[in-house]
């Protein structure tokens, strides 16, 4: 496996790790209150990333895609296990992966068909996890909270 790609996957559960250690340090109700910033609420970002990571996951597997509609999570803890637990199915995927170069096609939400190597994908995954959990640093500071640093380079450094 293309030990670069292993290494951001493993960054981006770092990252997601760490920012749902710090939401759950945070008043259980912050996940679910309402904001207008582009998502409702912390919980439809996190559905949002967990949703998408599905159909990416789906897509690698050339499975038919799972459904981009965003889960629902009442707390932190759910959110929490239900993410852990689909980081870890894809990173024991990506270690059976012999060449992330494999090209795999895949149907988009429009029925348009595409034609993607896995290592593209994941650093697809990469980015927009990154993408949105800057959006929950800021819907965190809007409330009044601080985010947590989940840049890559916190993660070499670590």
């Amino acid at each position: 496996m293309n030990g670069r790609i292993f290494q951001l996957y493993d960054y981006h559960i770092w990252a997601n790790e760490r920012m749902m250690n710090h939401l759950k340090s945070l008043p259980g109700e912050i996940l679910l209150k309402e904001v207008d910033l582009g998502f409702k609420s912390i919980a439809e970002v996190i559905g949002h990333i967990v949703s998408v990571d599905e159909v990416w996951f789906s897509r690698i597997k050339e499975e038919s895609s799972a459904s981009l509609a965003n889960k629902q999570f009442s707390n932190i803890e759910e959110a929490g296990n239900y993410m852990n637990n689909l980081q870890w199915q894809i990173r024991e995927y990506l270690l059976s992966v012999h060449d992330m170069e494999k090209s795999v096609t895949y149907t988009n939400t429009a029925g348009q068909e595409f034609r993607n190597s896995i290592a593209e994908i994941v650093q697809h995954v990469v980015n927009h996890g990154t993408y949105h959990r800057g959006n929950i640093s800021t819907i965190l500071r809007h409330l009044g909270y601080s985010g947590i640093q989940t840049d890559y380079i916190a993660y070499l450094r670590k």
